[in-house]
């Protein structure tokens, strides 16, 4: 089901306001080829970010943009865990291993605006699809006369916001893993088998990008120094369980970093994190597929006949009860393998694909099952041209090796299957970094099956934090946009569950006008943080 269902969308910290000024520790830029800059860090060994300039007009007009690639020494990462007294499981070695990313600046404010991350899911799902049909500078359109093309997007995120969109883990979107002995044939096996060996990669590059201020993310003060500028971390579906993650990583790393200042690394100083349309409670999301699909409370329903729905009704509590020993710590292991294997092979044959009789997408019950901007998206990123001002590496990228760039790789949906990563639960991550005074945005389009706002809306309410009783009584308001309901939403100190009406899992695709006042909203508050109603 995380495979075919959730392929295109989901698909974008602890001493969080620690005061980051100028730079803070030994860095080194270089350059070996023109417009290229290399940075590095002693702390980080195995890691190396290469960044060049994309000519203007590509996307985006004016704002400038980067793109380029975090490289990871595998031999070097694991030496340097080995010498840390780490326990790291083997890995191949002479291996490098290549996440691409494409970063904006803000169009308003570029030297001193907040920077995003923005991540899409699956597992397997470049985040290139929610840059070029989301929420991104530009839009990939139909290609003309054969021509692939983009049209400039009114309501990027990028209005307010500088905007880093990176693909990962290796073997998604342009990402890859290469041998150092370039005869060497047949290609790298993969590492990063769930979400949270996911997340060691993107904190590090992260905190690679911060140990230097003077770069084109930082930002300057009132008193002309460079500091590191407020972060936040944003994403759809699968990225329900890859940022819970990826922040409560950041929040350990940051306490680590505060605690050894000799390592020159400072903490990112990260503000919250935007889930949306997130597969985060598999457990609730199933219960959910139910009372979606077989009940009114979406206002439509029920979508499915009342045989099919009987039987749905009956295998849920053996779908709860898998999930459950999925999530039974065994011994020193968090999670059972096996048992988070069978949970997603029964559950997802059980509760969600009988959605397929509807004839309609798993995404939007009002949509048709495929989305025509997918295709435009590939066809841009497959052009020589495009390529080539976004400084791609010359390698056979792909499930198949054959350099087409896809949407979605199947090889790493089969990675994080043969771990049953999709039935482990997250919450547990969003309770960490909400107790470390990190803000947790979870939106929902309202026409989405997959990862419905139903479920979204029982995990956040049975989340144990400090602020749970608070949450629960608070009301459900409308939240509006020029004067036109967009939706209703539930705030209450660092939380808040936004539903945005008219949009499905897409929806900055849906409601673009709607989900840019939501984000703005969010990230540059006018009224209490949180509140949706400013």
């Amino acid at each position: 089901m995380i495979a075919t269902l959730l392929r295109l969308g989901a698909v974008a910290v602890g001493l969080v306001g620690t005061a980051v000024h100028a730079r803070q520790a030994p860095f080194r830029v270089t350059s070996d080829t023109p417009d290229v800059s290399v940075l590095t860090h002693p702390s980080l060994p195995a890691y190396t970010l290469r960044m060049h300039k994309v000519p203007d007009g590509v996307c985006e007009h004016g704002a400038p943009s980067y793109s380029g690639y975090l490289d990871v020494d595998l031999d070097r990462l694991y030496a340097h865990e080995r010498e840390n007294g780490h326990v790291s499981v083997s890995a191949q070695s002479g291996v490098v291993e290549h996440f691409y990313f494409w970063a904006f600046q803000s169009r308003t404010h570029p030297d001193s605006d907040p920077l995003t991350l923005w991540l899409n899911g699956g597992p397997g799902c470049s985040s290139f699809t929610g840059l070029l049909m989301e929420l991104g500078p530009c839009n990939a359109v139909k290609p003309q006369d054969g021509v692939p093309r983009t049209e400039w997007n009114p309501y990027s995120w990028v209005t307010n916001s500088s905007m880093i969109v990176l693909d990962q883990p290796v073997g998604v979107g342009f990402s890859y893993a290469s041998w150092k002995n370039a005869s060497r044939e047949g290609a790298p096996v993969s590492r990063i088998l769930d979400g949270a060996q996911a997340a060691r990669d993107v904190s590090a590059f992260l905190h690679l990008l911060a140990s230097h201020p003077d770069g084109p993310f930082g930002r300057t003060q009132s008193d002309g120094s460079r500091a590191l500028r407020e972060f936040h971390m944003a994403g759809e579906s699968y990225a329900g369980r890859y940022l819970p993650l990826i922040a409560s990583r950041v929040v350990d790393d940051n306490e680590h970093y505060a605690g050894h200042p000799e390592e020159g690394l400072v903490p990112l100083p990260l503000r919250s994190v935007l889930i949306g349309n997130g597969f985060t409670s598999p457990r609730h999301q199933s219960r959910a597929y139910v009372e979606y699909a077989c009940t009114n409370q979406s206002g439509h329903g029920p979508f499915l006949d009342p045989s099919t729905c009987d039987k749905m009704w009956k295998k849920l509590p053996v779908c709860e009860d898998l999930i459950a020993k999925c999530n039974t710590p065994r011994g020193s292991a968090p999670y059972s393998k096996t048992a988070c294997q069978t949970a997603t092979t029964f559950c997802e044959g059980s509760l969600s694909e009988p959605w397929e009789k509807t004839n309609s997408s798993f995404y939007d019950w009002q949509h048709s099952p495929e989305y025509a901007e997918g295709a435009y998206v590939s066809d841009f990123l497959n052009s020589n041209e495009t390529r080539q001002h976004l400084g791609i590496d010359k390698f056979l990228i792909g499930d198949r090796h054959d350099g087409k760039f896809v949407d979605c790789s199947d090889q790493v949906y089969n990675d994080f299957a043969s771990t049953g990563d999709g039935m482990r639960d997250s919450t547990w991550a969003v309770q960490h970094i909400l107790e470390h005074d990190v803000r947790v945005l979870s939106y929902s389009g309202r026409r989405d099956f997959i990862c419905n706002y139903i479920g979204n809306g029982h995990w956040i309410e049975d989340l144990k934090w400090s602020g749970q009783q608070g949450y629960r009584e608070a009301p459900l308001e409308d939240w509006s946009v020029n004067g036109h309901k967009a939706g209703e939403f539930r705030h209450h100190g660092l939380l808040t569950y936004a539903i945005v009406d008219e949009a499905g899992h897409f929806v900055p695709l849906d409601q673009p006008s709607h989900a840019l006042a939501m984000f703005e909203r969010w990230i540059h508050p006018a009224g209490v943080p949180g509140r949706l109603d400013a």
